[in-house]
């Protein structure tokens, strides 16, 4: 599966947000531990803090925690904070035009095919909460 690194990164460090709920984590330490650039980091925790998954604290003791339960964070929502053109996909109901993309026209007989595909992967990532990656990873659903 492709992905951006906002994405993937963005979606690991809420996941680790979550797993060590106890106090706040310095993007200083969140950096070392994925060993990406800190002002990347930051960044990246700036957009998740203007959209409300977490919450940042200044001071010695200061970092960044979830802002809510990870049951209420939708995947899409957050790939919608940290890139929203990620979601326009080439074929079926959103339709990117950048270089490279070939929108398929209703008239196609591969249209049907591949807007199933994308309606269906448009309701994973509405429905599919933090939660539901963390317990993903443990082996459940």
């Amino acid at each position: 599966m492709l992905t951006s690194r906002r994405i993937s990164y963005g979606l690991r460090i809420l996941c680790d947000l979550a797993t060590n709920a106890e106090g706040f984590q310095s993007a200083h330490t969140l950096a070392e531990v994925y060993r990406v650039p800190e002002s990347f980091l930051r960044r990246l925790l700036m957009d998740l803090r203007r959209s409300g998954f977490v919450e940042a604290q200044k001071g010695r003791v200061g970092g960044y925690k979830l802002a809510r339960k990870p049951a209420e964070i939708k995947v899409g929502a957050v790939i919608r904070a940290l890139e929203p053109e990620a979601l326009e996909l080439a074929y079926g109901q959103l339709r990117g035009r950048g270089a490279g993309v070939h929108p398929v026209e209703k008239s196609c007989p591969t249209w049907p095919f591949w807007n199933r595909l994308e309606t269906r992967l448009l309701e994973e990532l509405e429905n599919t909460t933090l939660a539901d990656l963390l317990a993903m990873g443990k082996g459940g659903k």
